[in-house]
């Protein structure tokens, strides 16, 4: 019986030593993201109140944002790839340590995840257009990985309308920001 505990024990270890780097990996994204989310908002606000009066400057503002955006979706792709190694890990754990008798906490069939949610929010009276976004299994770990790349391509698009003066990167006429008055 010694035997049996010694040998469930550094699984049980493993066990706890990745879910907790897991968490880890989940908690350090939502502060990572936070930041970046943070430093990109003081940016577009100082864009917005130099209103373009000195073209460098609005010009470095938008480069900085586009660079940031860009560290923004490699760091919450990183996070994201780690939290999925750590997933794996916690299910190889799992299915060493386990007692047969216990239901698995991590593992791969989709269709008892979306049952157990499905029943769950039936219960609590979820419907129509809630429970749908519900199913969808909108990823939280990925989301700021897709914020990220429209904030990228929001930032490049600012970039070339500050370069407007340079015919290949002029501003189409449907956009009024970053125009002199006087040009009208």
């Amino acid at each position: 019986m010694c035997e049996t505990e010694n040998e469930t024990k550094p699984k049980i270890n493993n066990f706890d030593i990745a879910m907790r780097l897991r968490d880890f990996e989940i908690t350090q994204l939502t502060q990572r993201n936070n930041f970046f989310m943070i430093f990109q908002g003081v940016l577009f606000a100082g864009l917005v109140q130099s209103s373009h009066q000195i073209p460098v400057v609005s010009f470095m503002v938008c480069v900085v944002g586009f660079l940031v955006s860009m560290f923004q979706v490699g760091s919450a792709s990183g996070a994201k790839f780690w939290q999925e190694y750590w997933e794996q890990k916690l299910s190889d754990f799992e299915k060493v340590a386990r007692d047969q008798k216990q239901p698995e906490l991590f593992h791969r069939d989709d269709c008892l995840y979306e049952k157990t949610v499905r029943d769950k929010i039936s219960q609590r009276g979820f419907c129509g257009l809630t429970k749908r976004l519900i199913m969808c299994r909108f990823s939280v770990s990925r989301i700021p990985i897709c914020v990220g790349i429209t904030l990228t391509i929001s930032w490049g698009l600012l970039v070339m309308c500050t370069l407007r003066e340079y015919p290949p990167f002029s501003v189409p006429s449907f956009i009024l920001g970053f125009r002199c008055i006087n040009a009208h």
